[in-house]
């Protein structure tokens, strides 16, 4: 057996202690009293390999919103008890005691069906919203239509047995354990009886529709006692709907007749969904208040028509002529220094000879030295 952690609860409806496993945080150790559980023990066993066989969504349902059995706690060969999963933070919150002080305790179904109005100011505690009240249904909803689907028979549907979170709507049932499949012993649940099934007879689907729909028109209106005064208290659009007379029949009719928890789920999206609809016309057709008036402004004078020119054809191309050529410069005289003396011949045919320039002479060609 799991060692003992943190207590959460004693001597609490069919177990002795309820505690967290020390060596497994987050998960529950519930041993029970004498003489439970009243099913046996393959149909605990079933229970507990059900998820297995569940659709993608239904694992999401048990996860979010049921506190499934894990396993069994065995001694000497006799189931003393079960594993399960503790419920997480949101579903907790701060409740003023009649003594001043504040202490954390689990957000249950009652807090949406209170004694008297005085409750949430007693308690420290906001009234729920609309929003929140039709959430808190849908979800149980979701768990009802879930256990239908695989034939659990709850039977202990009761103000204490399902948590709510505020804000979400989310919603964590307890006590699954205790479950049949098909159906299961007798359970008492004050206040929530069916009054269709005897003391000491097995419960069945039948039952858990009863108490469904009855969960439903309490968590909408927040109205204990007669079912007949919570539908009264539902709101006249709600009441007249396919949803109203459905819970109606759940709570008055004969037990054969009793609506489906998936069909409710549908029939509340609908319903809520219309109402949305009609709340958006309603804004939509609301007068808006009157702006400034309209400022006419004076026409502007319309432009002066202007015809294009008509087309004229382009003037023939004539090419430019040509530029002449400019001369190529003529090459300049390289520079020839003079010599301070010069070869030369005379005039007469005399031999040359060597001497300053001073006589007709003929310029040889010579060169700049490179």
């Amino acid at each position: 057996m799991a060692a003992r952690g943190a207590e959460i609860a004693t001597e609490n409806g069919q177990s002795t202690v309820l505690y967290e496993s020390a060596a497994h945080p987050g998960w529950l150790v519930k041993l029970y009293r004498p003489g439970f559980p009243q099913e046996p023990d393959e149909v605990l066993d079933r229970l507990i390999a059900l998820p297995g066989e569940m659709s993608a969504r239904g694992l999401a349902v048990v996860d979010e919103s049921v506190c499934w059995p894990a396993s069994r706690v065995v001694d000497g060969g006799r189931t003393v008890g079960v594993t399960l999963a503790k419920a997480p933070p949101e579903f907790f919150g701060p409740v003023r005691l009649l003594s001043g002080e504040t202490e954390v305790r689990s957000i249950e179904i009652d807090q949406l069906v209170p004694l008297d109005s005085g409750f949430y100011g007693r308690c420290g505690l906001e009234p729920p919203t609309w929003e929140e009240r039709v959430r808190v249904a849908r979800h149980l909803l979701r768990v009802a239509a879930l256990f239908e689907r695989y034939g659990v028979v709850y039977g202990d549907w009761s103000y204490s047995n399902a948590f709510w979170a505020r804000g979400t709507g989310r919603v964590f049932v307890i006590d699954v354990d205790a479950c049949g499949l098909g159906d299961r012993a007798w359970v008492e649940t004050n206040g929530w009886a069916d009054p269709e099934a005897p003391s000491g007879r097995r419960l069945d689907v039948r039952s858990d529709r009863y108490k469904v729909a009855l969960a439903v028109l309490r968590c909408l209106t927040g109205v204990r006692g007669d079912p007949r005064r919570a539908h009264g208290a539902l709101p006249e659009p709600l009441r007249s709907t396919e949803l109203g007379r459905e819970l109606l029949a759940g709570v008055t009719g004969p037990p054969d007749l009793r609506p489906v928890s998936g069909a409710l789920l549908e029939m509340l999206d609908t319903a809520c969904d219309s109402a949305a609809a009609r709340e958006r016309r309603a804004r939509a057709t609301v007068p808006r208040p009157p702006g400034p008036p309209a400022v006419e402004r004076e026409p502007e004078p319309d432009e002066e028509y202007v015809p294009e020119p008509e087309y004229a054809p382009e003037p023939e191309y004539v090419p430019e002529p040509e530029p002449e050529p400019e001369p190529e410069p003529e090459p300049e005289d390289e520079y020839v220094p003079e010599p301070d003396e010069y070869e030369y011949e005379h005039a007469d045919g005399r031999a040359a000879g060597r001497g300053r320039l001073s006589l007709p002479w003929r310029l040889r060609t010579l060169r700049r030295p490179p």
